[in-house]
């Protein structure tokens, strides 16, 4: 099959030591045939505090720009951006996507909504003492992902399961109290032609979308991308096996590359 990795990031973000010549090495070391570079850009930090609202495409076009063409026959290379709470300011965001080179956009959210106080879910998450606190982290992230779905600068929704990667264990929370408006939100994101993420965080987390996966696909959802969110190397396309097993299991028939910020379907075969 046509295997990509359409999430991971590069020495373009904070948190990521890598140049994007090791990204693709390591990804055509791991047999995938096309990647999409998506670094981040955040509108707040793990405080809370506001970011910029214009994002230096610099950095990113220049990079890949000196190695789009390297590895013809081998490697596809595609430009896209990871976009933090793209919700606090989507006229910005959409201003700072419309660049002839953008293939592709994911949208996220790291970071509890401005009425929430804006602070990092991974730093609020670590901090909570009780299942209440916890649970209340999940429903303003269900609110985000409603408010974020009615924005333009995105094309697939990025880690929906992202807060259960830091929640305390033992509280035992999952996205099942808010099923139905996930399910809600998965039938905007199908009638609007757009899709989410099978994100394997670095190969942790397989089994844990099921049931997530499951119901986008009972609902008629198809667009739909991996990927392994690699800041290093040694995780690009991380557990992929396991994830395309998953996804066959559940039905799925296609993977999906972009095109300026248009889904191309790959087939899903064994």
């Amino acid at each position: 099959m046509y295997l990509s990795d359409y999430h991971f990031h590069t020495l373009c973000s904070s948190d990521s030591p890598a140049t994007l010549a090791q990204q693709a090495k390591a990804a055509m070391a791991a047999g995938v045939q096309e990647i999409c570079v998506t670094d981040h850009w955040n509108l707040l930090d793990q405080q809370g505090n506001r970011l910029p609202t214009v994002y230096d495409w610099g950095p990113s076009l220049a990079q890949w720009r000196k190695l789009r063409n390297r590895w013809p026959g081998k490697l596809e290379l595609r430009l896209g951006v990871e976009v933090g709470n793209g919700v606090l300011d989507p006229a910005a965001v959409d201003a700072s996507l419309d660049i002839p080179e953008l293939d592709f956009v994911i949208g996220s959210l790291h970071s509890q909504s401005a009425r929430a106080g804006g602070r990092g879910i991974f730093t609020v998450a670590h901090e909570s003492a009780k299942r209440e606190d916890c649970a209340a982290i999940l429903d303003d992230y269900m609110d985000m992902l409603e408010e974020l779905t009615g924005t333009k600068g995105w094309d697939v929704l990025g880690h929906v399961i992202y807060p259960l990667r830091y929640l305390p264990e033992e509280y035992g929370l999952d996205l099942r109290p808010w099923w139905d408006r996930l399910a809600e939100i998965f039938r905007s994101v199908i009638a609007q032609g757009r899709g989410i993420e099978f994100n394997t965080s670095c190969g942790t987390t397989v089994e844990q979308w099921r049931d997530v996966l499951a119901l986008y696909r009972d609902l008629g959802g198809e667009v739909l991308t991996l990927g392994a969110d690699a800041h290093q190397p040694k995780f690009m396309a991380a557990a992929f096996p396991q994830a395309l097993a998953l996804l066959e299991e559940l039905g799925f028939r296609w993977l999906c590359v972009y095109r300026r910020r248009t889904p191309l379907f790959c087939k899903i075969d064994s």
